[in-house]
């Protein structure tokens, strides 16, 4: 997948981990909520995905988790056209990573 690409949620995940633990550690954070975080669902324990309003991007956000426990964040529209990719992001570093691509310059 490569940015201009329309996203298949279907074949999108790369392992399966637990999307509830994780949205619960972020929905308790400020800046999530600053991104107008809402609509988030969570696929067949492969990603969590919300829809943002922030000032840099409205659209879409999957948080996918890898095999080597790092983090792939795509940036899609809402219909689905992929935007940005970041790979390899440890968790210490997830919440920054998506509030520079979605609300700071």
């Amino acid at each position: 997948m490569k940015v201009g690409d329309i996203l298949d949620p279907d074949t999108v995940g790369k392992r399966s981990f637990d999307p509830l633990e994780l949205f619960n550690a972020l929905r308790r954070l400020q800046t999530v909520w600053c991104w107008g975080a809402h609509a988030w669902v969570h696929h067949k324990n492969q990603f969590l995905r919300f829809k943002s309003n922030g000032y840099l991007h409205k659209g879409h956000v999957y948080i996918i988790c890898g095999w080597d426990d790092t983090f792939t964040v795509i940036l899609t529209s809402v219909r689905g056209k992929v935007i940005s990719i970041d790979e390899g992001i440890y968790v210490d570093m997830l919440v920054q990573t998506i509030d520079r691509r979605i609300e700071r310059k």
